[in-house]
């Protein structure tokens, strides 16, 4: 995103090492996020948080054991098959994060400060991207709708719900959520075509 390393900045908009495209994100991020503290922003990032990687594995494993306890095959390879592509798009956005550092939006609005360069970050706050909500919520939507299609409008919108309250509540630049969808459905292919070769 930087050409030189450790380029930190207040106003990233105005600084000659921002790409167009970056600073496209940058403008369109902070104008959603404006409304991160009105009440409905607030209640879509509190139902977001069923996004994370956590709470979607244990819903994954519900799933599998309501297949098993029922005997419905269906279920219990539905469960399976998202738990599969939960994990693969985790391992995903980790091994991005570990890549790419970038300021999360409401430190640039609260606090006045942006940097964005290669080589990842320990603190939280320099891990926007990826939305690792994103992208385990695009696999387990994608796998669910794969296997029960008749859940694919449900699991889109449960989706994109999770995806933009990212961005309203300023967590993650719309980028960000972009390459966590990729990872998500990139994620979901992967484990879908894994899963299937084992069936075999």
């Amino acid at each position: 995103m930087r050409d030189q390393p450790d380029r930190k900045t207040s106003n990233p908009e105005s600084d000659p090492g921002t790409s167009e495209v970056e600073k496209a994100d940058i403008e369109l991020g902070k104008k959603i996020a404006s409304k991160r503290h009105h009440p409905a922003v607030k209640a879509a990032a509190g139902a977001a948080k069923f996004g994370d990687q956590g709470p979607l594995y244990a819903l994954s494993a519900g799933v599998i054991a309501v297949g098993v306890a029922s005997r419905d095959r269906r279920v219990a390879d539905c469960g399976l098959a998202m738990l599969g592509a939960i994990a693969v798009a985790d391992v995903g956005k980790r091994i991005a994060k570990s890549l790419v550092r970038r300021t999360r939006p409401h430190i640039l609005i609260d606090q006045d400060r942006y940097d964005a360069d290669t080589g990842g970050s320990d603190d939280k706050q320099e891990q926007s991207f990826p939305s690792g909500h994103t992208a385990c919520t695009v696999a387990a939507a994608r796998s669910l709708s794969r296997h029960v299609p008749e859940t694919m409008g449900v699991a889109a919108a449960a989706a994109a719900v999770v995806a933009l309250s990212r961005v309203a509540e300023g967590k993650h630049w719309p980028l960000d959520v972009a390459a966590g969808a990729v990872i998500g459905l990139a994620a979901e292919a992967l484990s879908a075509l894994f899963y299937e070769q084992c069936r075999r």
